[in-house]
């Protein structure tokens, strides 16, 4: 019989069988919250104060208010790690964030619900293949892009487009057709030797991984030009590679394109080389500059 997984529910350390949350809650009705997703490596953390703030940012624009500090917060993932096991081993934590209150968009509460849920990583290895998606990015003017907000529709229905064409996740452009992001992770890309990624004017999530990614390029003198690119630009690239926290650096293979009046007929597929000097050269800093922030 497998051991049961422990939870933390609004600070309390429960088995996940036991909790008990309202059906009646903003987080179910609305999406109305925030999350985090970190990862553990055997209890310590990369880029911890980044994801701390950006999650205290988020709570403050959605004016919700935090009922725990960066310390009292870790402390909590701590115990939920080492009550499931996973102390000594490379792991996922999410801390899911909603608004406690009434029924109604219209609210004046302030108060938080938490929850965090750990599990193990089985880290994916293999090179990513994308798909264009037809959805879009929401726009920063519509939604603030800087935050992970709970009420993820669009990015469903964009992975829903890259599972039915059997790929593992969809890139996505703005309304505007700059190139964004995918649903999970950032981009960079490898064109005539110099490094490029989209401006965070291209509504996407800037993730915390990716701004590790460019404070490496910058101890390691890489080159990093940032700005607002077409597909076009991106069709033209060797190499192509995405950054979050789960996958860190990770090689992108292909990406495909669904032709016809409805994007149902013919893929045109672009594949890009996975085995770059460059991205062997930047994923040997980033290991290098993890283990110096492990062993601080």
């Amino acid at each position: 019989m497998s051991k049961p997984a422990y939870i933390i529910l609004n600070g309390m350390l429960i088995q996940e069988s036991e909790a008990r949350i309202s059906p009646l809650n903003r987080g179910l009705m609305y999406g109305d919250g925030c999350f985090e997703t970190f990862r553990s490596y055997a209890g310590k953390f990369l880029g911890w104060e980044l994801h701390f703030e950006r999650l205290s940012d988020g709570l403050d624009y959605l004016e919700i208010k935090p009922p725990f500090s960066s310390k009292e917060l870790k402390d909590q993932f701590l115990q939920v790690l080492e009550k499931n096991d996973l102390t000594e081993k490379e792991a996922m934590i999410r801390l899911q964030c909603w608004r406690e209150g009434e029924r109604g968009y219209a609210t004046s509460s302030r108060k938080m619900n938490w929850l965090i849920q750990s599990s193990e990583i089985q880290s994916k290895k293999t090179p990513l293949r994308l798909l264009l998606a037809k959805t879009r990015c929401i726009p920063s003017v519509a939604l603030d892009r800087k935050y992970k907000l709970s009420n993820g529709l669009n990015y469903i229905k964009a992975a829903q487009e890259a599972m039915n064409a059997g790929c593992d996740d969809s890139l996505m452009l703005t309304i505007n057709n700059k190139i964004s992001e995918t649903t999970a992770a950032n981009l960079f890309w490898i064109k005539e030797g110099n490094i490029f990624t989209p401006s965070v004017k291209c509504d996407l999530l800037p993730g915390v991984t990716r701004e590790l990614v460019i404070q490496v390029m910058n101890r390691a003198d890489i080159e990093l030009e940032v700005g607002e690119f077409e597909w076009s630009d991106l069709k033209e690239a060797e190499t192509l590679f995405c950054t979050n926290s789960l996958i860190e650096i990770l090689e992108v293979a292909s990406i495909s394109q669904l032709m016809g009046e409805r994007g149902d007929s013919a893929n045109e597929i672009i594949n890009f080389n996975t085995d770059h000097s460059k991205l062997k050269k930047l994923k040997n800093a980033f290991q290098e500059f993890k283990i110096e922030e492990m062993s601080t």
